[in-house]
């Protein structure tokens, strides 16, 4: 058995890597958002409409999620390389893959629990963790600190200048509080193309640096990997580049949007064949709910290449696309929906109306316990007018917070207030109104309204089309 199996182990390494591992977990502590700044830019931009501000604003987060995480991340790597498993002479690097999982799942739980800050292990997380073992599986990690900190810095810069990225958001990029605000700050202004080229570019040439670094290494350890190879990573690089330029052209944007819907049906086509074929019941409800929140994504998709457009739409139908956005963090039986008017047409935007609508669901879960809280949902008519109330039995607010709820950087909750802020502009941007009630300690009850879609108002239809 002992030929068979051989642990090696580096006792300096893993030292190291515990020291680190210990440094990211304080790193909240040294270095915070107050710090830098970044609720002052993203409220300067949105007070001047301002793209400078929220560039800034975006470099800062950027820059601030590096520190914090550089020290956690190369820590995780540093023990993984410590220790290493042999059976019959070969390196076993799936017992180090789920080991740095692990730790990097430790790291976050424990910030967590000293900070109440939720790092998500999203796809930025392991891309950056599949990205560092290729690298130790080719023994190219296998070099001094000062190139692990480089190497690990630049891949984590690339990575997450994709967080501000709006477009990404739905594929698990930035599902972050401060990315999310930064998101929405863009949208707010109108700044979306602005911040989202900007961060393309700036992942590109950090991935570039990342890519340089990776070849450095090669050389220095003489990896057997062939030349072909190593061009054709660059000749990746180099289209990559050339891709993100032309993206510049809003056709060309617009075009990829599209082409996004192609592998969306097909995913959507066969999880409904997975359905039919499936007898286990609650493997057919996963399946129902993958395939409704698909669909949403392509009529998201689909309201992307027309984001300033307006349409009649179906109350049941908006509803529907915001119950699939809320059912990935708030639980089936926290929720009521009531809608007794599914069939009320409205004209606007579905995606941000959604979106508007997710924001005060978003912000009543956050106010309720997770234990105890309740969400209740609900669509009616009243005369002309469609009433949609988002009713929790949180904690409330006093009557000095809802002076200044509407105040562009409140919030009670370390946050910008953009989501009421961004909520309220689209909803009076169609012509609607909400308003919000409250008591402390005891509810929170918000109300938007709109006005129904009357059958042949062409008049309506004409000023609407020009965009929000």
């Amino acid at each position: 058995m002992g030929d068979k199996v051989r642990i090696q182990h580096n006792k300096r390494l893993f030292v190291q890597g515990c020291i680190l591992a210990a440094l990211g977990v304080a790193g909240p502590a040294l270095i915070m958002e107050e710090m830098l700044g970044i609720y002052d830019d993203l409220t300067a931009a949105m007070l001047n409409e301002r793209g400078s501000d929220l560039i800034l604003a975006a470099i800062k987060l950027v820059v601030m999620n590096v520190i914090r995480m550089i020290p956690h991340y190369l820590g995780a790597f540093l023990i993984n390389e410590s220790v290493h498993i042999y059976y019959h002479g070969k390196k076993r690097f799936t017992l180090n893959t789920v080991f740095t999982m692990f730790l990097i799942i430790l790291i976050y739980d424990m910030i967590y629990w000293l900070y109440g800050i939720r790092y998500d292990l999203g796809v930025p997380a392991i891309l950056t963790v599949a990205f560092v073992l290729m690298l130790s599986y080719m023994d190219l990690f296998s070099v001094n600190m000062l190139n692990k900190l480089i190497l690990v810095g630049s891949l984590l810069m690339a990575i997450q200048w994709l967080d501000v990225i709006p477009p990404l958001s739905e594929y698990g990029f930035g599902r972050g509080e401060i990315s999310m605000d930064v998101k929405m700050a863009s949208r707010f202004i109108r700044e979306e193309k602005l911040l989202t080229m900007f961060a393309f570019s700036m992942c590109i040439a950090f991935f570039y640096a990342s890519m340089i670094q990776v070849q450095l290494l090669y050389k220095e350890h003489k990896l057997k990997i062939s030349n072909e190879k190593t061009r054709q990573v660059e000749k990746e690089l180099y289209d990559t580049q050339i891709e993100a330029l032309k993206m510049r052209n809003s056709s060309e944007v617009q075009s990829l949007v599209h082409d996004l819907k192609s592998p969306l049906t097909t995913a959507e086509g066969l999880i409904s064949l997975a359905e039919m074929m499936e007898e286990d019941e609650l493997l057919r409800e996963y399946f129902q709910k993958i395939s409704s929140s698909l669909r949403s994504m392509g009529l998201m998709i689909s309201e992307i290449l027309y984001e300033n457009k307006k349409a009649p739409m179906e109350v049941g139908d908006l509803m529907h696309m915001v119950l699939a956005q809320v059912s990935i963090f708030v639980p089936n039986e926290a929720l009521k929906y009531i809608n007794t008017c599914p069939e009320a047409v409205i004209r606007g935007n579905k995606i941000r109306l959604s979106r508007a609508v997710v924001n005060l669901i978003t912000n009543a879960w956050n106010a309720v316990d997770k234990g105890t809280g309740r969400l209740e949902v609900s669509v009616e008519k009243k005369g002309e007018d469609i009433y949609i109330t988002v009713l929790d039995n949180g904690s409330g607010m006093s009557p000095e917070e809802m002076e200044h709820m509407w105040e562009l950087g409140y919030s009670g909750r370390q946050s910008t207030g953009l989501g009421l802020a961004f909520t309220r502009q689209v909803v009076e941007n169609h012509g609607g109104s909400i308003r919000i009630v409250s008591e402390k300690g005891k509810y929170t009850r918000a109300v938007i309204g709109l006005k129904e879609e009357r059958d042949g108002d062409e008049d309506g239809k004409q000023k609407d089309d020009s965009g929000d």
